[in-house]
């Protein structure tokens, strides 16, 4: 009986949970906000326990099209994909299958992975390998689309080079570890990836359509295609620049379905609670006020509440979910533009808590372009200081202006304004290597291995300790050999 009215109890809050007008008004005004200043495209979700009290779908699935979003339309969720693959983990230990401490060496020894005697499934969880990124070897990119499984893609994870002179040292975000991960789960189930991602989560949280495929494909509104959108009327199909899904990231899915696995997790039909608790709570200092636990984050917040949370960004995709454990908010943020979702999701936090929140502001780069759209790039270029003072800019408040002003061309395939862009960067900011190295990259795109050499050294003669500049070099060099 005590159960019965506890389970009413429950059945009865959730019925009646919801937010007020005014915090409704403050979530579509401040969507309204990033539309207008950052050209946000996508969908919202906002639930409590098990009532969803705000959805909302914004901009175009297909731009070209003007095909709309929907609150169904799939969105590359990208590394967002890592918790799903930390639930599986956790559901191996609490069947016994697998242990936290096991080492990668006794888990897969058909492998040669740099220091797999050393490392555990629990430095793989919290990114404390050292085994990096794979997308980062030298012809990973040109080849990423022959990949179709977890096993293809072992071979450039095993080639890639420690990044740390010790397992454990220090958190060091890798793609790599959450690739060895996918492949212990299919070693001790003997079932695919995506085989396991149906029976052990997608069937128990009542996940429908969700999906990992190979090649990546886009058929709107079903899901949305990844743009780069840079002012209301400039953008860039990003669809060519897609890389596949695998346990690292990447998987389509859509703000209902995230919402379901959030709710199966908060309710234990994955995990027991203990389990799941020793998943998200937080091991590792990352930066970004939050811990890493495994394969999630532990947020530090004004409100004092327990949030578990991931994102997720790719060239054209942002994406987070966000789990306010005592309350049970769910929070799911998709973007098929590079936009921050943290940015979304944080504000509605606030104004669920707080009742209000921080306006957005465009970006100054967003702004030149508005004013190349209306006057010409020669006109900005030649009156560069005359159009920031029109903005309040004195001067030029960081190098990354330039760099993501560059980029903008770089992707419409405009090389000479990106060079441009890049020249006048330097000539402010000196001293910054990051610049050299942006006017390398504009060179490797065009497959001037000399021209790119000769500019990763000049970022190095500046910041000799640019790991960055390093990486690109050694790709730059393997191209010369």
């Amino acid at each position: 009986m005590k159960k019965l009215f506890v389970l009413l109890l429950f059945v009865q809050q959730a019925a009646t949970a919801q937010l007020t007008s005014l915090q409704q008004l403050k979530i579509d005004s401040m969507i309204n906000q990033f539309v207008e200043t950052k050209q946000f495209s996508g969908v919202v979700l906002v639930a409590k326990n098990n009532q969803v009290l705000y959805q909302r779908a914004v901009g175009y699935a297909d731009k070209e099209n003007k095909i709309l979003n929907t609150v169904n339309s799939n969105f590359n969720i990208a590394s967002m994909g890592k918790t799903f693959t930390a639930t599986m983990i956790m559901q191996l230990v609490q069947e016994g299958k697998l242990r936290l401490e096991e080492t990668v060496q006794a888990v897969l020894p058909g492998y040669k992975i740099k220091r797999a005697d050393s490392i555990t499934v629990f430095h793989l969880l919290t990114h404390t390998s050292g085994v990096g990124n794979y997308m980062e070897y030298a012809d990973y990119e040109e080849n990423r689309n022959t990949l179709k499984s977890l096993a293809d893609v072992m071979p450039y994870v095993v080639a890639m080079e420690p990044t740390m002179n010790r397992v454990g040292e220090r958190f060091d975000y890798s793609n790599s570890g959450f690739i060895i991960l996918g492949r212990i789960i299919e070693k001790i189930t003997g079932k695919t990836y995506e085989q396991n991602l149906e029976e052990r989560i997608f069937r128990k949280a009542g996940i429908n359509n969700s999906y990992i495929h190979h090649p990546a494909t886009f058929q709107s509104p079903k899901e949305a295609f990844p743009y780069l959108a840079y002012t209301a009327n400039t953008f860039v199909n990003a669809v060519s620049d897609e890389f596949p899904a695998f346990s690292d990231g990447g998987m389509q899915s859509n703000a209902v379905d995230l919402y379901r696995f959030a709710n199966a997790l908060l309710s234990n039909q994955l995990l027991k609670p203990e389990m799941r608790d020793s998943m998200w709570n937080g091991k590792i200092e990352m930066g970004r006020n939050a811990k890493y636990s495994f394969g999630w984050m532990d947020n530090a917040n004004e409100y004092g509440k327990n949030i578990y949370s991931h994102d997720g960004g790719g060239k054209g995709f942002s994406s987070d979910l966000k789990i306010v454990k005592e309350d049970g908010y769910v929070i799911v943020v998709l973007i098929n533009n590079r936009v921050n979702p943290r940015d979304v999701s944080e504000n509605i936090l606030r104004i669920l808590y707080k009742g209000t929140y921080n306006k957005p502001e465009k970006y100054l780069e967003n702004k030149l372009m508005e004013t190349v759209e209306q006057k010409g790039f020669n006109y900005v270029k030649d009156n560069y200081n005359a159009v920031i003072k029109e903005y309040g800019f004195d001067k030029t408040p960081n190098h990354w202006v330039y760099i993501m002003f560059s980029d903008m061309f770089e992707s419409m395939k405009k090389l000479d304004e990106a060079f441009m862009i890049c020249e006048m960067g330097r000539k402010e900011f000196p001293k910054e290597a990051s610049l050299c190295v942006v006017t390398g990259q504009l060179f490797l795109v065009q497959k001037k291995y000399q021209e790119a050499a000769a500019w990763f050294h000049k970022a190095l003669d500046i910041d000799p300790n640019d790991e960055y500049a390093k990486m690109m070099l050694n790709k730059v060099n393997s191209k010369l050999k």
